[in-house]
């Protein structure tokens, strides 16, 4: 109770008054209820996210390749295919998710998304494969971004990052099960064939899911009918200090525009581009990687759950990692330099059992600045629209990074894959600078501000609140 104090002081700062003990048992209650209703629902919804897109690799190696008889770089433009439809469809999804009601939009991306999956299992060419890809991705598209954005409006800003690190780990829990699920349903008998087994199993289970999410998500804190009125009014009370209320907001143009304009936002989303290219290694070619040293394909399936066990591991430490390291910026760094190490690893040496940890350490290593960045991105902006905008510029272009990763793996490459590891080796390396870059500029902006307050008057309320994190008062963490 006593650090939450703390932390909630901070954030107030000496322009709010201070939280009363009454206050503080009220906040406690309230975030123990979103915890524990909303929080669960966004990070199983992602595990099932993590399966769905991962069920694609596990299906390559469980004769997808042969009996659509794809050839050269087909499976490598139908892996990409997906990152391209998140593209094109995730900057416009989080301005609708202000138009739309945030239960049915998350809730409804699942259940597109699954219906997709499902329908994938009866494809016969790598054109349709290519095709349902896409879609998958297009109606995937507003999930991360949408549940970024309502994690920012739902918690206080030094709440998010521990969450955002929750959410993130979710995917590794996805990881974990979808291997052995893989594995149990290659080595069934039944009128369908393996890959099929697959797309269509997982696809049921995110669509059952989907339909939870109408009777468990609220749309905004203060019209959530499980809360407390005392709870709704001190959120509302703290919301609006933060200015990051979303249900008595519009889309706010100018904050569209300044998110366009902030170079820092590109940085973020520079970090993210980089990070996002390592972190799907494991998911796009964990399997194919392990099967190339010479394991059976349920064997592989099994064996990714291992890996995606160490992502999981390293996800669900973030928030304790920027803690204990005093800020986002140095874990990514430090977690850039263990993913440097894993990639050296693969790349000097021949030996199968090393190429099988270093794909462990990378996949430890790697997903880790890709859960950071986002989250230290929302803790470090204001406004009802620019961090929606912020979250999908990072998301959209960011997650391109991983377009560049599906086609650098290539089978002709097996077992050693030189040119995927050394591309997401140098894709690490940026990603590291570009953090220090990113620290320096904001630390640069905290100290000008202590020199020079900034004067507000003669302003409107609604000019102040268009000031962002641009407000004389906001301070960046690092």
């Amino acid at each position: 109770m006593d650090e939450q104090r703390h932390e909630t002081t901070a954030l107030l700062g000496p322009v709010h008054p201070l939280l009363s003990d009454k206050e503080h048992e009220c906040l406690s209650s309230y975030v123990r209820k979103c915890d524990r209703r909303l929080m669960f629902y966004l990070c199983m919804g992602y595990a099932t996210d993590s399966l769905n897109k991962m069920a694609l690799s596990n299906a390559k190696i469980a004769g997808l390749t042969s009996d659509l008889n794809l050839r050269g770089t087909d499976i490598n433009w139908a892996l990409g295919a997906y990152y391209v439809g998140c593209f094109v469809f995730q900057l416009p999804s989080n301005l609708i998710l202000k138009k739309v009601r945030p239960t049915y939009w998350l809730s409804g991306s699942i259940f597109c998304w699954s219906l997709v999956t499902i329908l994938t299992a009866f494809v016969t060419s790598a054109r349709q494969l290519i095709w349902c890809r896409f879609v998958f991705g297009a109606v995937q598209a507003g999930y991360l971004t949408g549940s970024i954005y309502y994690i920012s409006f739902w918690y206080p800003r030094h709440m998010v990052r521990r969450r955002m690190g929750f959410f993130f780990a979710s995917a590794g829990l996805g990881g974990i099960w979808v291997g052995p699920l893989c594995s149990v349903l290659t080595s069934m008998d039944s009128k369908w064939l393996p890959w099929q087994r697959i797309f269509v199993v997982i696809g049921a289970i995110s669509l059952l899911w989907s339909l939870l999410g109408p009777f468990v998500l609220a749309d905004y804190p203060d019209t959530a009918s499980f809360l407390s009125s005392d709870e709704q009014q001190l959120i509302l009370k703290i919301m609006e200090h933060q200015n990051t209320v979303a249900s008595t907001q519009q889309v706010r143009f100018v904050q569209v525009k300044m998110a366009l304009l902030d170079f820092k936002v590109w940085l973020w989303t520079a970090i993210d581009f980089c990070a996002n290219a390592a972190t799907q290694v494991n998911g796009m070619f964990g399997p194919s990687i392990i099967e190339s040293h010479g394991y059976s394909p349920q064997t592989a399936q099994a064996l990714t759950a291992l890996t995606n066990f160490m992502a999981f591991s390293g996800m669900a430490s973030i928030a304790y990692t920027a803690r204990i390291l005093r800020g986002s910026s140095t874990a990514i760094a430090l977690s850039n330099i263990l993913t440097i190490c894993g990639f050296l690893l693969a790349l000097c040496s021949s030996n199968p059992s090393v190429h099988i940890l270093a794909l462990f350490v990378f996949s430890f290593a790697s997903p880790q600045p890709a859960a950071h960045g986002p989250a230290w991105q929302m803790c470090n902006l204001q406004g009802n629209t620019k961090p929606a905008m912020a979250a999908a510029m990072a998301s959209a272009f960011g997650g391109l990074g991983p377009l560049a990763t599906a086609f650098v793996y290539r089978d002709e490459d097996r077992p050693q894959y030189t040119r995927g590891h050394l591309v997401c080796l140098l894709m690490t390396v940026a990603c590291f600078v570009v953090t220090l870059v990113l620290r320096r500029v904001l630390a640069k902006e905290n100290r000008r501000r202590d020199l020079d307050c900034g004067d507000l008057e003669g302003m409107s309320d609604e000019q102040v609140q268009d000031l962002a994190d641009n407000h004389p008062h906001f301070r960046y963490r690092l």
